[in-house]
């Protein structure tokens, strides 16, 4: 499928991956500032150990 790729296709390809790629960081940075104390509790609980928050409010 990409053997036969022109230049132009070939960079359209990669700004578009570049761009995805980019897209899923964000969203997975998002997800962590907004659900980081349920993940590092879970992460406590899977080992076995008790998780208090620092940053209660």
């Amino acid at each position: 499928m990409y053997m036969n790729m022109t230049a132009e296709d070939a960079k359209y390809m990669f700004e578009a991956n570049a761009m995805l790629g980019e897209r899923i960081i964000n969203a997975l940075k998002k997800y962590w500032e907004e659900n980081a104390e349920v993940i590092c509790g879970g992460l406590a609980m899977m080992n076995g150990q008790f998780y208090v928050p620092s940053g209660r409010k």
